[in-house]
């Protein structure tokens, strides 16, 4: 099984406010006969939205989630600037298939 993963974060509302909160983890498995992986899913969990309340720090799962949101970040980026040398590069190769037919 893979480390656990931050899976869900709910806020209830109700008209006064925010009602409360709760997480849910979850992990990757495998199916020991099939091999499959599939996802489990945890029981969901009550988040203290103030300091000293009972349940999982929300600073701890703000911070999950923007450490989460900056690694995609980067990743799309490093997978955009792929794509503009890789359609730089198909530019130039037709610009010379240009040339050289118009030679």
């Amino acid at each position: 099984m893979s480390e656990p993963y931050l899976y869900e974060l709910l806020v209830r509302g109700t008209a006064a406010g925010i009602a409360g909160a709760h997480v849910i983890y979850a992990a990757e498995a495998k199916n020991a006969l099939t091999g499959e992986s599939r996802t489990e899913t945890g029981m969901a969990q009550p988040v203290a939205l103030v300091a000293g309340a009972a349940g999982e720090p929300l600073g701890d799962i703000a911070a999950a989630l923007n450490l989460n949101a900056l690694a995609e970040v980067e990743t799309l980026q490093r997978q955009l600037q792929a794509r503009d040398a890789e359609i730089a590069d198909l530019r130039a190769q037709l610009a010379q298939s240009a040339r050289m037919e118009a030679s």
